[in-house]
């Protein structure tokens, strides 16, 4: 049965514009329809493939999770993150390890508590309202009047935990903190 229509249409491939004699035609050619299935089973698969790879590192997941103790490596990949990052927990001591010779072992209750522990009072530090222009000093007035490097004066207000205050690109800090400190390291030398 022949057609007689003629459609302008649009090949799903190629994306040339055709004429077509059916409602249904796809393609320009058979050379484009041959080009799109071999593109589809490509498709197919690395979908496969991909889901293939997938379930193999869910499946080691699983395993990580039934075990009480696991290295960094399994910890770094059941908590998707650097082993790098691990080892700084586990620097600052926030993170519990036993060591069996040069291999570092962590147990599971340990690295799910990690995640469960409330924050203390302590450690909440209250918000400080800014006090003013007049009575805050800027890093660089601090600089100049103290004689100290920016380096060595971040880390002073760090250690101290003093607050500072962002306002527009300058960064402020309160005078009588800043006067505390320098007054009591001048008391110390004499």
């Amino acid at each position: 049965m022949s057609s007689n229509i003629k459609i302008t249409r649009i090949c799903e491939f190629c994306k040339n514009e055709f004429t077509a004699r059916t409602t249904k035609t796809l393609y320009c050619s058979l050379k484009c329809s041959s080009k799109a299935y071999k593109s589809r089973a490509r498709k197919s698969k690395i979908d496969q493939s991909n889901k293939q790879t997938e379930s193999v590192k869910n499946a080691n997941l699983e395993v990580i999770k039934t075990k009480d103790f696991i290295d960094v490596n399994m910890a770094s990949n059941l908590l998707g993150i650097s082993k790098r990052t691990i080892y700084r927990l586990i620097e600052r001591g926030e993170l519990n390890i036993a060591k069996f010779g040069r291999r570092t072992i962590i147990r599971r209750c340990d690295l799910d508590s990690f995640f469960s522990v409330p924050l203390e009072e302590s450690m909440l530090q209250p918000v400080q309202e800014f006090p003013g222009l007049d009575r805050c000093y800027n890093i660089t007035q601090i600089q100049q009047k103290f004689k100290i490097s920016a380096s060595a004066l971040y880390m002073l207000i760090q250690r101290h935990g003093i607050a500072k205050y962002s306002v527009g690109k300058f960064n402020y800090v309160a005078k009588k903190d800043i006067d505390i400190i320098f007054n009591a390291g001048e008391n110390e030398k004499d």
